[in-house]
C-alpha cells in the first residue's frame, strides 16, 4: 500500500511528477508509420512512408537478402500494414510492428535490385516522409548472333521540339531557319536510302519534331545493340562567319574519363552488346566499352568522309574532327558514334545550301554510303531479340 504522505513528498519534489511528464511526452513524441504509398515507373519504383513526426536518420537501418529488402526503423510506432504494387520491380511492402519503439519494413522485390532510402522533412502540409527508391541495374535486353548478318544503325536528327538548335536569324524569336528542321529532313533522306539495302534496319531517335533527352538518345543507341549511332547536327559560329562545310566529329581521347561516367549511367539501364555476345554492364567492361567506342567510331567517321568526299564537293568537306566538348551522344557506351555538322548557319554560302533539298539530298547520300560501307567490314552483329 502506497504511503500517503511518500507521494505527497514525492510530488513536492517534483520527481514523481517529472517521471509523469517524461513519459506522457514520450508516448506523445514517438512517430507513428500512418500510412504506405506508391508510385511506380519501368525506371523506378517509390514506395513512401508517412509518418507523423520527424524520424533520425541514424535510426532507420536497412539490409537486402536476396529479394527482401528489410528496413528497421527504431523509434516509431505502427500499427501492421500491408500494401501489394502493382510494379515491374516490387510485388509487396509490408509494415511489421515489433514493439512500441521498434518497426520493420519488409520490401519483397521482384528480383535483387538497386535501392536507396532517404527522409523527406514535412512542408506544405506533407508530413514527414521516410522514401525508398527501388531502382532496376538495367532493362533486359536478349542479344543473339544473327545467322543471316543484318545491321543496325541508329539515326539521330539532333534537337527537336522545345530545342530549336541554331537558327537564323541568330536569337531570333521567328528564326526563318532552325537547325531541328535541317537535321529531321537530311536523317529521313538518310533513313530513305538505307532502306534500300535489306541487311540494314535503321532506328530513328525522332521522326518528327519533338525533344529527345540527351541520354534517352544514348539509350536508344545501347538498347537497340546498335553497330553504329550518327548525330547529325548544323553549327553556328558567329564569331567566324567565314568557317562552312560538313565536319565529322569524333570524341576526343581526353574524354575518356568523362566517357566512364556516361557509361555509368547509361549503364544502369541497359546490356552491352558486342559483335558476339552481349553481357550487364558492369564497371569492369565499362573500360572495354568505351574503348570499343572510341576505335571503332574513328573507323566510322573515315568511312562517312570518304564518302562526303565522293558525294559532295571536295572542297566542302572538312574531314574528321576530335570533339573536345563533352558531347554526351558521342560516348554511347561500346557504340562506334560520330558527330556530323553539315555546315554552318553562320556562313551564307553553307546557310543557302543548307535549305536546298539537292544540298540535302548530297550531305544525306554521302553519310548513308559511309555507313554501309563501314558495315561492309563487320562481320557478325549482335542484335535485339523479338
Amino acid at each position: 500500500m502506497v504511503n500517503r504522505r511518500d507521494v505527497l513528498k514525492a510530488l513536492l519534489g517534483g520527481s514523481l511528477l517529472s517521471a509523469f511528464v517524461k513519459e506522457a511526452e514520450a508516448k506523445k513524441g514517438v512517430p507513428v508509420i500512418k500510412r504506405v504509398r506508391y508510385s511506380s515507373t519501368e525506371e523506378r519504383t517509390r514506395i513512401v512512408l508517412d509518418c507523423t513526426g520527424k524520424v533520425e536518420k541514424s535510426d532507420i537501418k536497412t539490409k537486402l537478402k536476396g529479394e527482401v529488402l528489410w528496413i528497421t526503423v527504431k523509434n516509431v510506432r505502427a500499427n501492421h500494414l500491408v500494401r501489394k504494387l502493382k510494379s515491374p520491380l516490387v510485388s509487396k511492402a509490408e509494415v511489421i510492428p515489433i514493439n512500441r519503439r521498434l518497426v520493420r519494413v519488409k520490401i519483397l522485390l521482384k528480383a535483387p535490385h538497386k535501392f536507396k532510402v532517404f527522409a523527406l522533412r514535412s512542408c506544405r502540409g506533407k508530413p514527414f516522409r521516410i522514401v525508398v527508391d527501388v531502382l532496376p541495374d538495367f532493362v533486359v535486353t536478349e542479344c543473339e548472333v544473327r545467322k543471316q548478318v543484318k545491321r543496325v544503325v541508329v539515326i539521330d536528327p539532333g534537337h527537336g521540339g522545345k530545342d530549336p538548335g541554331a537558327v537564323w536569324p541568330i536569337n531570333s524569336y521567328h528564326p526563318k531557319i532552325r537547325e531541328k528542321d535541317i537535321t529531321l529532313a537530311i536523317a529521313l533522306r538518310v533513313r530513305r536510302i538505307l532502306k534500300e539495302h535489306p541487311n540494314i534496319e535503321v532506328i530513328m531517335t525522332r521522326t518528327r519534331d519533338v525533344y529527345v533527352p540527351l541520354l534517352k538518345r544514348a539509350e536508344i543507341a545501347a538498347k537497340s545493340c546498335a553497330d553504329a549511332f550518327v548525330s547529325i547536327h548544323a553549327d553556328s559560329m558567329p564569331n567566324f562567319p567565314d568557317w562552312s562545310g560538313v565536319t565529322v566529329f569524333k570524341a576526343s581521347p581526353r574524354l575518356f574519363a568523362k566517357a566512364q561516367l556516361v557509361a555509368k549511367k547509361v549503364a544502369q539501364k541497359v546490356r552491352l552488346c558486342n559483335d558476339v555476345m552481349c553481357w550487364s554492364i558492369s564497371p569492369l567492361l565499362i573500360n572495354m566499352a568505351t574503348t570499343v567506342t572510341f576505335v571503332e567510331s574513328a573507323r566510322l567517321a573515315e568511312a562517312i568522309v570518304e564518302s562526303l568526299k565522293a558525294h559532295v564537293n571536295d572542297e566542302l568537306v572538312n574531314g574528321i574532327r576530335d570533339m573536345r566538348r563533352n558531347i554526351l551522344v558521342l560516348k554511347t557506351p561500346g557504340r562506334p558514334a560520330v558527330l556530323i555538322e553539315s555546315g554552318f548557319l553562320t556562313n551564307p554560302k553553307d546557310r543557302r545550301r543548307l535549305i536546298q533539298s539537292w544540298y540535302q539530298e548530297e550531305v544525306a547520300r554521302g553519310i548513308a554510303r559511309g555507313i554501309v560501307k563501314y558495315f561492309e567490314s563487320l562481320n557478325t552483329v549482335a542484335y535485339v531479340k523479338e
